[in-house]
């Protein structure tokens, strides 16, 4: 396949490819604070060679693909499309396997849940100007806000748009934004963004695998950078209540000092860990995110009021109506939560 597929910026695919819910075209940004310095513009690489298929499994195809002239590849396995004009062919190589462990965990580690049934398309371009141009063909008007994003990259509509990091950092917001991927194109109902994002944040963490130099596996408590956050937050007294962060928009983030940002994700980080973790929370967690798979928040909601108030939370996206809905009384979930991070904060024996 050569080229990016042509298309007004008004509809960045082909009709079939809109199957997901409106809400799904709010996109996702990434937020650490490895990723956030100053980034210059690389120099231009030469084109790679296409990815060699012998480093792939049997289940994935390499073809040829260009964007903007710049050679590479298209990578499709059994729930990706991997475009890529990076020059690290051993990362390019890696990562369509570790996409696909990535989804295995976002549909198994909270009970069953459905797996897309389109390809979620990811793109890992060679450098930043590469990614600036495929951010204005696929974002439009909404472009300016991505741009914003100095290192890293974004998911919206069920794809990623992504740099290179190096094979840690990009396994590692691959895998953030890889879940923003999964639940626009396999929820029906949206998540609270804090939870989106929270939960988001569990899949970053990676530890090396043992029997294979250079592959990571999935570590959902191995996140060194969220939990220093936290504590930086927690020493200088600005940690935010449960309903603050319930009430806090990525969107809000961006025009915050970078610290506030970063320790609202931290918070985030640690409000998906206890409600995956206590056994007591954990069983609701699970029934929320079938709830959102099937549709059946709207109906859990209207049943508390009415479809207005449903329709009024789901487009909200924020307070503390879902958590209320699906984990009771918030006084007493804030009381175990603010337990929960002492405890992540207390000093190891």
């Amino acid at each position: 396949m050569r080229g990016l597929i042509r298309v007004h910026p008004c509809h960045p695919w082909p009709l079939q490819f809109f199957r997901f819910p409106i809400w799904a075209n709010l996109g996702h940004l990434w937020l650490l604070p490895l990723f956030l310095s100053a980034c210059a513009h690389h120099a231009e690489p030469k084109s790679p060679p296409p990815a060699s298929p012998a480093l792939l499994s049997t289940t994935h195809r390499v073809e040829p693909w260009s964007f903007r002239g710049h050679r590479g590849s298209l990578i499709t396995t059994p729930n990706y499309r991997l475009y890529s004009t990076c020059t690290d062919q051993a990362l390019v190589s890696q990562l369509p396997g570790f996409l696909e462990r990535a989804l295995t965990e976002y549909t198994t580690a909270f009970g069953p849940l459905p797996k897309p049934t389109l390809h979620l398309d990811t793109f890992l371009l060679a450098d930043r100007s590469q990614w600036e141009a495929l951010t204005r063909q696929l974002m439009g008007a909404e472009a300016p806000t991505y741009l914003r994003i100095e290192r890293g990259g974004f998911a919206s509509g069920g794809r990623a748009v992504l740099l290179p990091l190096g094979p840690r950092d990009t396994f590692a917001i691959a895998a953030h934004e890889g879940w923003h991927q999964y639940t626009q194109r396999a929820f029906r109902d949206p998540l609270p963004t804090f939870l989106e994002e929270g939960l988001a944040t569990l899949f970053e963490g990676l530890t090396p695998d043992p029997a294979e130099p250079g592959r990571f596996l999935l570590s959902p408590q191995s996140n060194p950078e969220r939990l220093a956050q936290l504590r930086r937050a927690d020493s200088g007294r600005r940690l935010l209540s449960l309903s603050q962060i319930g009430d806090i928009t990525p969107d809000t983030l961006l025009t915050q000092d970078q610290d506030a940002a970063l320790t609202w994700y931290a918070q985030c980080w640690a409000l998906a860990r206890f409600l995956s973790e206590d056994s007591r929370y954990a069983p609701s967690l699970h029934r929320l995110l079938a709830d959102a798979a099937s549709g059946a928040i709207r109906t859990t909601l209207t049943a508390r009021s009415d479809s207005l108030y449903a329709d009024r939370v789901l487009r909200a996206r924020q307070g503390a109506e879902v958590l209320t809905a699906y984990f009771g009384d918030l006084r007493t979930s804030a009381a175990d939560f603010d337990r929960f991070v002492g405890a992540l904060l207390a000093p190891t024996p």
